[in-house]
């Protein structure tokens, strides 16, 4: 969840106007308010050890741009449990939709413990049928079984049943115009609830002209509700709703996303019994296999060079030295240009 985009994360976090229905009205801290209530819940994240949690996304909108018509509808949930002292995790993620005239369904799960990581393939069905048969080769061993991964470990995985918002002390909120709505449960949490709106001028300072065009862009087209939840007694932030209904020609109707977390408390990772494996061997034949290199002239002509150089001759930033097996290192200005 680290790599929701800036867009994404300023809907997330920012474009959240209270519909708060249901919510008990607890008192906020003794001279805290809510800005100060959601700052002190933000700092608090790295405390975060362990969590179980739910994520939730639906979506059903259409539109039309240039005569073509787009659709996107269906959903996706991701359940689990997270320990990072322990190095458990757990997760089980499924979705199931279609995009103009392409539907995917898929069930996956995930579990990471002292004795290794373990992954189980359910069903994957997409509407692409080469593609469906490719990943029917590659899954006929392992669909419906456990199967170890022994290159990997639990650590490995970097798998967090908590979405960590990039804040320091002294940064201004994303937020104005917060309003505290009172409490609810989540997750068996008792939670504050809080309203906003996306503080624009602040959230532009950390995003690129284009990427602050496109946020514009999408608020004035869409209207956006939805809760903040901070936890009155651990002093974190426990989840959010957000529903966002759009109304333009290029796109209309409505998209929902559901993220809730306990922080108090991590299942138990069961050891499942594997009935396969695959091994480093494996994934090297699988994808290392087929690129090795195998350079016969001084030209690189057996390297693949898609894309090197630049349109304007020049070659990536990125792009300081080639370190491939059977070559020795060769310095950006020695690389011959084809």
């Amino acid at each position: 969840m680290k790599a929701l985009s800036k867009i994404v994360l300023a809907v997330l976090i920012g474009g959240l106007v209270a519909f708060g229905v249901g919510c008990g009205q607890d008192a906020l801290p003794s001279g805290m308010s809510p800005e100060a209530v959601i700052k002190q819940a933000l700092l608090n994240q790295k405390d975060i050890t362990k969590a179980v949690f739910e994520f939730n996304v639906n979506a059903d909108l259409k539109g039309d741009v240039d005569g073509v018509k787009n659709e996107l509808k269906g959903w996706a949930k991701v359940t689990g449990t997270s320990n990072t002292d322990d190095m458990e995790n757990q997760f089980a993620f499924s979705v199931d939709g279609k995009s103009n005239g392409e539907s995917a369904k898929a069930d996956l799960e995930v579990r990471g413990n002292k004795d290794g990581l373990f992954v189980k393939i359910g069903n994957v069905t997409i509407s692409d049928e080469e593609a469906q048969s490719m990943i029917d080769m590659f899954t006929a061993d392992y669909k419906g079984k456990w199967t170890l991964l022994s290159f990997a470990t639990a650590s490995d995985s970097d798998i967090k049943g908590y979405a960590m918002i990039e804040y320091n002390e002294g940064d201004p909120l994303f937020l104005k115009d917060i309003e505290y709505k009172g409490t609810r449960d989540v997750l068996g949490v008792k939670s504050y609830v809080f309203s906003g709106k996306l503080d624009k001028e602040v959230f532009a300072d950390t995003m690129s002209s284009e990427q602050a065009a496109q946020l514009e862009m999408f608020l004035e087209k869409g209207e956006i509700t939805g809760e903040l939840y901070t936890a009155v007694n651990e002093k974190v932030w426990t989840g959010m709703t957000l529903n966002v209904k759009m109304s333009e020609t290029e796109m209309n109707g409505t998209a929902s996303l559901v993220f809730l977390m306990n922080p108090t408390k991590a299942n138990k990772v069961e050891t499942p019994k594997h009935e396969a494996e695959i091994t480093g061997d494996d994934m090297a034949a699988w994808f290392g296999g087929a690129v090795e290199p195998t350079a016969t002239d001084d030209t690189y002509s057996d390297y693949d060079t898609t894309g090197y150089p630049l349109e304007d001759g020049t070659l990536p930033e990125d792009f300081e030295t080639m370190d491939l097996e059977g070559w020795e290192e060769v310095p950006v200005d020695e690389v011959p240009v084809q």
